[in-house]
């Protein structure tokens, strides 16, 4: 590949922002069976099951960021640990935990100001060697006869672990490019957005700052590079422009009034980076399409070559598109016959591209390296993309799910539709016509929060009618729902294929695009959402052989990555379930990969 040179400073500054570029992507995770990323020299420890998950961090008044009360995270509360009994040797675990190499020293009596909630550590005899401060002897997580007064601090050392990532406190989400999206801070264990209140370039900057970018190009109000989810954080944030963070801007705590719509943004002066050097777009009608090529070392000499399109997909779009700063992928091509780039440029010198989707060039992607292997080769099926400067963002309404869920008893010979379309469980195909299956259905709700409209990535000419049902099929996959046991077994699973596609209802202010009858337009229109109602076939989950027990019920939309979003941390929906053999729960429903689990009575 393109060696470029840099002076050794340099090199450093880049190194950091480019770990820092590639941070505002890491939610977008690697696809279903794709290996994880080797880390360099920091490997978490690997805990059992049992082990209590907690969560520390360091606070208090007027402190260094090596240094603070400790408070831990557990059961969905932030609390405290007593000094009774307290050590060095704790001290040192709470630092390596955070990331640290070593503790300096700690303070009792609450040196660093008294904290709140539940004090979950007291008389901890710690050795120095555990992997967590949960695995620690201790009273019991909860169980102390302490008083905020003794609430214990600690000193890390500077120097960190090398390779340790650290849950910053500001995150970017929605962007095009690097360096730009929607504000997002963390507080309490959950990310929240910042109402565009007295939002200003001075605050932006403090942000861009923040995450080891320049000053800010733009500070964006009114969700214009997307809505986000959960609460909104901040509110009126006024800053000076010399805070290190946005959390110590002063704001005000209430944000009554504020919704998504007015989540605050920013765009950032990004460093160049080099890493548009060494691709193209080459043979499309404009810039923002055309057939992939790289630039590569061959015997000493720099040339243009091809990518073999095999297992070219989306996620690898994506990397394109974001390393020529020409934004989201808006479509992506196995053939390019179409495009005619340079004849010299024919030769494939990539293969087996496989991409998370969070890498900054091509060629930090997997490949197989000087040994291709293409069997199409390249010229005419060589891999292409389209970009675009927006794209959708499908958010699926978890409250519309609790609030819909029931259970149905239905004989089998009224799911004959159904059955052809694999909407039942595979132990039906066993069952008489006489008998019934038991069903959970639900409603869902899903709403383009993003900046395009979302449409399906086969033409209509490619679309499969389905006699039995009357209608037509624009996604092989649309939804996946699906059964799992505390543990994470699968025990049931459901899915739904897009056969309609339409704007059920939109945004005041909003005209709907699409609508199924007649052969029509399919897609979901910004600010529009489409409702699968809770009676129509396949909006269910087969569970006649389910035991009754506590499991969590998952939604995931677009689950293939066939069609391009913003965001795709807000496609998984996830509840509890439970379910007594003849009514079912469904509770706790919440958007995101994470689940904490919480007891429920009754």
């Amino acid at each position: 590949m393109v060696t470029i040179r840099f002076q050794p400073c340099c090199t450093v500054i880049l190194l950091v922002l480019l770990e820092l570029a590639v941070a505002q992507y890491e939610h977008l995770g690697y696809p279903a069976g794709f290996p994880d990323p080797e880390q360099e020299h920091y490997t978490a420890p690997q805990l059992t099951p049992d082990t209590p998950r907690i969560q520390l961090r360091l606070a208090g008044d007027k402190r260094k960021h090596n240094e603070g009360r400790v408070e831990v995270f557990y059961n969905a509360a932030w609390g405290t640990v007593c000094d009774d009994d307290f050590t060095i040797h704790a001290a040192q675990v709470v630092c390596k935990e955070l990331g640290y190499l070593e503790a300096v020293s700690w303070s009792p009596s609450s040196k660093y100001g008294k904290g709140q909630g539940p004090i979950w550590f007291d008389n901890l005899h710690c050795t120095g060697k555990e992997k967590t401060l949960a695995l620690c002897p201790s009273n019991g997580i909860g169980i102390s006869d302490c008083k905020h007064s003794e609430d214990v601090g600690v000193v890390c050392s500077d120097k960190r672990i090398p390779g340790f990532k650290f849950q910053p406190l500001v995150r970017l989400r929605g962007g095009a490019i690097v360096g730009e999206g929607r504000v997002e801070v963390l507080k309490n264990g959950e990310w929240g957005t910042i109402c565009d209140d007295n939002w200003s370039l001075l605050s932006a900057t403090v942000v861009c700052r923040e995450l080891g970018f320049g000053t800010a190009i733009e500070a964006l109000s009114g969700g214009r590079l997307g809505q986000g989810m959960g609460p909104v954080h901040m509110n009126e944030v006024e800053c000076s422009g010399f805070e290190k963070s946005i959390t110590e801007c002063f704001f005000n705590k209430e944000a009554l009034g504020c919704s998504h719509e007015e989540d605050a943004a920013v765009r950032c002066n990004v460093p160049a980076m080099g890493f548009q050097e060494s691709l193209r777009l080459s043979g499309g009608r404009n810039p923002y399409e055309g057939r992939v090529e790289v630039l590569v070392e061959r015997n000493g000499s720099l040339v243009w070559g091809t990518v073999c399109s095999d297992s070219w997909g989306t996620m690898e779009a994506m990397v394109v598109c974001r390393q020529l700063g020409l934004g989201f992928a808006s479509n992506t091509f196995q053939e390019t016959w179409y495009w005619p780039g340079e004849v010299s440029a024919d030769s494939v010198v990539m293969s087996g591209v496989r991409c998370s989707g969070t890498e900054m060039s091509l060629s930090h992607c997997l490949h197989h390296g000087a040994h291709l292997s293409c069997a199409k080769g390249g010229g005419r099926n060589a891999a292409g993309v389209s970009c675009s400067e927006t794209a959708p963002d499908l958010v699926l309404n978890p409250q519309v799910v609790e609030q819909t869920t029931y259970m149905e008893d239905r004989p089998m010979f009224m799911l004959q539709c159904a059955y052809e379309e694999n909407c039942l469980s595979s132990n039906s195909s066993q069952a008489p016509a006489n008998s019934y299956r038991r069903l959970l259905r639900f409603s869902s709700q899903i709403h383009n929060n993003g900046q395009s409209d979302f449409r399906p990535k086969a033409g209509r000419h490619s679309w499969v009618w389905h006699e039995c049902h009357r209608h037509y099929h624009s996604m092989e996959v649309f939804t996946l729902y699906d059964l799992f046991t505390l543990n994470g077994t699968k025990v049931a699973e459901g899915h739904k294929a897009s056969f309609c596609l339409e704007d059920s209802e939109c945004d005041e202010g909003i005209e709907k695009r699409y609508e199924c009858a007649n052969f029509g337009e399919q897609g979901i229109t910004v600010g529009c959402w489409d409702t699968y109602r809770h009676d129509i076939d396949c909006q269910w989950i087969d569970i006649s052989e389910l035991k009754p027990g506590d499991y969590i019920f998952q939604i995931v939309i677009n689950p293939n990555y066939e069609v391009p979003e913003s965001d795709y941390t807000n496609n998984i929906m996830k509840c509890r379930c439970r379910y007594d053999g003849h009514r079912v729960w469904m509770y706790s429903c919440h958007n995101g990969k994470t689940y904490s689990i919480k007891s429920k009575s009754g």
